[in-house]
This record gives C-alpha cells, structure tokens and sequence, in this order.
C-alpha cells in the first residue's frame, strides 16, 4: 500500500510539475505574441504614417531637362508668332488707315451722283408697287379658296392680318422713298 501512494504521489507531483511547465510555456508564449503585436503595430502605424505625410507633402513635381528644353522651344516659337501677328496688325492698321483717306476722298464724287440716286429710287418703287400688286393678288385668291372651303373663316381672319401687314410694310417703304 505504501507503494501505491508513492506512485500516487510521484505522479501528482508529476502532474503539478507539468502543469507548472506548460504554464511557464504558455506564459513565454503569451509574451512573445504580445510583443511581436507590438512590434507589427508600430510597423504598420510608421507605414500608414509615412503614406499620410507623402500624400498630404505638396512637393513640387520634377521636371526634367528634356521637358525645360520643349518648354523653353515652344516659348520661343509662341513669341515668334506673337511677334509675326503683332506686325501683320500693324500693316492692315495701315491699310484700313489708307482706305478711309480713300473713301473720305471719294465721298464728295458720289455726292454728284444724284442722277444715279434718283434711278434707283424709282427703281426701288416699282419693286415695292410691284409687291404690293402681287400681296393683293394673293389676298383675292385666298379669299376665293375660303369662299369653296366649308369652315376657312378663322385661319382667312388670321392669313389676311398678316398680308395687311406685309402690305402697310410697303406702303410705308415706298412714301419714304418718296420723301427722299
């Protein structure tokens, strides 16, 4: 029986001694995870602090020299053209300059011109009597078109009014052709 008790003891004390162990191990475990936590945190929290401080950085963009020397070519042809349209204002400056003196010049001749005037002012006449005639001509066919369509009175009113305009129109074009 003495025996059996040492055994039993043996291996309760065995099985608080492994129990003490994996306790220890779990324990260094639990240590190694924290700190390898910590470790990945601070990695991470420098990587998204280094993202942040890049995009929000208002750097200048590089430019390269190849990129100046365009820049720098472009400039001197736009100068170039500016220069060119700069001298072409200035010449058709002087040729509008020209062709007032010209017309002012030539002004007093076409004062001698009444002959001229008063043949197309007659002309211009007949046209409007013409016109006229013709307003007329539509008005009566119009009026007879009415006359053999059943219900023609309202859009007759309406084409009528506008003729008489086109009409009083030319009437007045004509007295003021007159007048002159």
């Amino acid at each position: 029986m003495s025996s059996d008790t040492r055994e039993e003891s043996t291996e309760a004390v065995s099985d608080e001694s492994r129990l003490g162990v994996l306790e220890k191990g779990q324990k260094l475990d639990r240590i190694l995870i924290f700190a390898l936590t910590a470790v990945l945190v601070v990695v991470l929290a420098s990587w998204l602090t280094s993202g942040l401080m890049s995009l929000l950085s208002e750097e200048e963009p590089s430019v390269s020299p190849v990129q100046i020397e365009a820049l720098q070519a472009k400039s001197s042809t736009l100068e170039q053209q500016i220069a060119d349209l700069g001298r072409q204002l200035r010449e058709q400056e002087a040729m509008l300059a020209t062709l007032q003196n010209r017309k002012t010049e030539a002004a007093p001749a076409s004062v001698d011109n009444s002959a001229q005037t008063q043949q197309l002012t007659e002309t211009l006449i007949g046209q409007e009597q013409s016109f006229q005639e013709s307003l007329l001509a539509l008005k009566a066919g119009m009026r007879d078109l009415a006359g053999m369509i059943a219900g023609s009175r309202s859009w007759l009113a309406d084409y009528n009014e506008a003729l008489d305009k086109q009409l009083t129109a030319s009437r007045e074009r004509v007295k003021r052709l007159q007048a002159e």
